[in-house]
């Protein structure tokens, strides 16, 4: 039996660990929170900050892994590349394309050089070198090495510039951020499965942002998208692909659309969070998990072949702009299936979005029509219980 180190300990490592034991591996993990429910269930935990990619080298070396895999946040992929470059481990790409591709001013940058549809970059790295004659407004300002549109806002003019830079580099590690143009669309995703410098397998979601302005909490598969937009955003990623000599497994890039227009925001290489992989399936019948996880365990892809009719696939993450205790929540929706995964305990404290979720819903819809109805506004159909 050989042994697999799994990166990342949350719940939307859960799939991997479980799909990871079924496939016959040993399977540990590594995460600083000993609450996180993978802990639970591996054969082996170790309770490490892994974004801390020597001490995650450090561990990997002495326990002599044979294959490590990452999961939903990007410290679990660049941490992750970094030892696989130093021990030769599979599935991931070389250090330096991993940190184009996940570090958001040297994806801007490289976006930039290879001519890529993708919105213009004003200022990448501490707040104090910026030269605001160069910037126009509105523009977005992000912190550098952040996720979940964590410090991410819009500033209109420069006062509102100030205060977007003080929340950016407060949500920064690094203290550092980035200052790009603001592009008005809709915001839509693509997850390609890559084999051989190429799109082998790809899927669309059509996705929004509603108790927080920047973080994905509704999405639904199939997508509203036209064919056009589509290819564009496929030779887009093939174009990426072979620039920067990607290896066989996942891309996943977020991207804002406007009729005939398009802009790529961002691109990973690890997993999408909150069980994105779950609405693919539901909807497909593919096992997305699957896909992305043989690559990191030396493993070819598996051949997939989705179904000619996919079912219409909602998913909303359920969260609240204010802190309270949670105790249940209720839903008007009138729709199919509904399957629930609870992510906390009933009194539990819920915090504030972006940082945490009650739950998460799949919903199962007849038609498009009434997917396309209800998922652009899903939370106004589900109901958080307080108690007090």
């Amino acid at each position: 039996m050989k042994n697999v180190l799994l990166i990342g300990s949350s719940y939307s490592a859960a799939p991997f660990l479980f799909l990871l034991k079924k496939m016959g591996f040993h399977v540990s993990v590594c995460g600083a929170l000993k609450d996180d429910p993978c802990h639970a269930y591996a054969d082996q935990s170790f309770f490490l900050d892994y974004s801390k990619k020597d001490e995650l080298l450090k561990l990997v070396e002495e326990m002599k892994f044979d294959y490590i895999v990452p999961t939903c946040n990007d410290y679990s992929y660049l941490s992750g590349s970094y030892v696989a470059n130093a021990l030769q481990f599979p599935g991931f790409d070389n250090f330096e394309t991993t940190e184009i591709l996940h570090v958001k001013g040297k994806f801007k940058k490289e976006a930039a050089k290879l001519n890529l549809k993708s919105p213009k970059l004003y200022h990448q790295g501490l707040a104090k070198n910026i030269l605001r004659n160069e910037i126009r407004y509105p523009c977005l300002v992000k912190p550098i090495d952040s996720f979940s549109g964590r410090g991410v806002s819009k500033a209109m003019d420069s006062d509102e510039l100030e205060v977007a830079l003080g929340l950016a580099t407060a949500s920064s590690l690094a203290g550092k951020l980035v200052i790009e143009e603001f592009v008005e669309g809709d915001l839509f995703s693509h997850s390609a499965y890559i084999e051989g410098g190429r799109v082998a397998i790809d899927f669309f979601a059509d996705e929004f942002c509603q108790a927080y302005q920047y973080q994905v909490d509704c999405s639904n598969h199939p997508s509203i998208l036209g064919a056009a937009i589509k290819d564009g955003v496929r030779q887009e990623v093939n174009r990426m692909c072979q620039q920067l000599n990607l290896v066989d497994g996942l891309l996943h890039t977020q991207f804002i659309a406007n009729k005939d227009e398009f802009w790529l925001i961002e691109c990973m290489r690890r997993c999408p969070g909150d069980l994105y992989g779950h609405m693919i399936q539901k909807s497909t019948g593919v096992n997305y998990d699957e896909l992305f996880v043989s690559p990191f365990v030396g493993m070819a892809m598996p051949k997939v072949f989705p179904n000619d009719e996919c079912k219409f696939i909602g998913r909303h993450t359920i969260s609240q702009l204010k802190a309270s205790p949670s105790f249940s929540f209720t839903s008007d929706l009138s729709v199919g299936d509904i399957e629930v995964v609870q992510l906390k305990v009933s009194g539990e404290e819920l915090s504030s979005a972006p940082y945490d979720k009650m739950a998460i819903l799949f919903t199962t819809f007849s038609t498009a029509e009434q997917m396309h109805s209800v998922v652009p506004r899903f939370s106004e159909f589900v109901h958080i219980n307080s108690l007090g």
